[in-house]
């Protein structure tokens, strides 16, 4: 149920990331009922860039596991694993808040492409496969979406956006700068 809240969210105050995306659209709709209050300054960029790539190592793991699990398992690592890509577009917000995310930037294209894509093709999939977790075929169809997104769109927005960003607040030496990859990558076609 917990996949329901940012949906619920976005549906009580009518806000859909699906819209068109510009910088302060974004801003307001990562996190429901907030704007930015200005740069998130070093630390900010520090922390989110940490905190996203631990989510992203928690997903991570689960997509590598997950094939294998049997229905109680499966529904037992998801809830880590959804709790993890949850947190993603929190973090998401942070980084689109840094002054020079701005349009034209490749870091903007990234931040339009997560806001666009991730409910549908992350945390929409993840609700599926707990809705369908006895079910082999609507798990593996569930999967096979959120790795696609995940290896062809996800992955390489974090490198363009936690790079941009940690090199403009000068803290490049300080964070990762190119999102862990789960082997599942490396049966995708991008």
């Amino acid at each position: 149920m917990k996949y329901l809240i940012p949906a619920m969210v976005l549906a009580i105050t009518g806000q859909s990331l699906a819209a068109p995306s510009t910088l302060r659209y974004i801003k307001r709709v990562a996190i429901p009922g907030t704007t930015c209050s200005g740069d998130p300054g070093q630390q900010g960029v520090i922390d989110a860039i940490n905190k996203w790539n631990s989510d992203v190592v928690t997903v991570n793991n689960f997509l590598e596991a997950a094939p294998t699990l049997s229905p109680p398992a499966l529904l037992f690592q998801i809830e880590t694993a959804l709790t993890s890509a949850q947190d993603e577009p929190v973090e998401l917000a942070v980084l689109a808040c840094e002054s020079d995310v701005t349009d034209g930037t490749a870091a903007q294209n990234a931040v339009n492409d997560l806001a666009a894509g991730f409910e549908n093709n992350v945390l929409t999939p993840l609700g599926n496969i707990i809705a369908n977790a006895g079910d082999a075929t609507a798990v593996a169809s569930n999967l096979q979406t959120i790795n696609q997104f995940r290896c062809c769109n996800v992955l390489p927005d974090l490198d363009v956006l936690w790079s941009f960003t940690a090199e403009d607040e000068g803290v490049a030496n300080q964070v990762p700068l190119s999102a862990p990859r789960p082997s599942t990558c490396a049966a995708i076609t991008c």
